[in-house]
C-alpha cells in the first residue's frame, strides 16, 4: 500500500512554481560541498545533478513509514511540509536516508527514529525499491540504490557541516563516512536518472 501511494504521488504533476524544485535544492547541496570534497568529486556531483532533467512530478520529500498511516484500510500521507517537485531519484534519496543513510554509523538511530531495527529498516528500503520498480533484478536495484546514496549522502554531509558538527567526533566521523561513500560511487556513476 505504501508503494502504491508513492507511485500515485509520483504520477501527479504540478505547475513548476507551485512547489519547491528539488533539483534546485540538491544543486545547492552540491554547491555547498565544493569546499569539502576533492575538486573532481565536487565537479562530478554538480554535473550529475545538473544533468537530471527538469520534472514537474510531485515528490513528498520525507517518505517513510512514520509519514504513511493506515486509516480505515486506506493509506494516509502526513507531514506535507516537505512537498516538492522533481525527478523521483530525489525522493529515493530521501527514502534511502530515512531507512539507512542517517544510520550508516550508528544503527541504533533507526530504533530511536523509526522504532524498528536497522535490519528491518533496510528491509523496508529494499522492498520499497523492488515493489516500486516491479523487479528483483539485483544489478538494476543496486544502480538505483547507488544513485540514491549519492544524493542522500551529499545531503547528510552538508547537513552535518551546516549544523556545526565538524567540531565533534561523531560529526567528523559522519562527514568522513559520507565523503568515503561519495568517493566510491561518484567515479563509477554516469547518470542519476533511471
Amino acid at each position: 500500500m505504501s508503494v502504491q501511494l508513492l507511485k500515485l504521488i509520483h504520477s501527479r504533476t504540478v505547475k513548476p512554481d507551485a512547489l519547491p524544485n528539488m533539483k534546485a535544492v540538491a544543486t545547492d547541496w552540491a554547491d555547498f560541498l565544493t569546499d569539502y570534497l576533492p575538486t573532481e568529486l565536487s565537479q562530478k556531483l554538480s554535473k550529475l545533478i545538473a544533468d537530471v532533467p527538469e520534472d514537474d512530478h510531485i515528490l513528498h520529500g520525507d517518505y517513510h513509514i512514520k509519514n504513511v498511516m493506515l486509516q480505515n484500510g486506506e493509506s494516509l500521507l502526513i507531514d506535507m511540509d516537505t512537498l516538492c517537485h522533481g525527478h523521483p531519484i530525489f525522493e529515493f534519496a530521501s527514502i534511502y536516508n530515512a531507512y539507512a543513510g542517517f544510520a550508516v554509523l550508528d544503527h541504533n538511530i533507526q530504533k530511536e527514529f523509526l522504532g524498528i531495527s536497522y535490519e528491518t529498516s533496510v528491509e523496508f528500503w529494499q522492498k520499497t525499491l523492488r515493489k516500486y520498480f516491479d523487479t528483483d533484478d539485483a544489478a538494476f536495484l543496486q544502480q538505483i540504490e547507488d544513485k540514491a546514496k549519492i544524493i542522500g549522502h551529499a545531503r547528510i554531509m552538508r547537513r552535518t557541516i551546516r549544523r556545526g558538527r565538524l567540531e565533534t567526533e561523531n560529526g567528523r566521523a559522519m562527514i568522513e563516512a559520507c565523503s568515503s561513500i561519495l568517493s566510491e560511487l561518484l567515479p563509477r556513476t554516469d547518470s542519476l536518472t533511471f
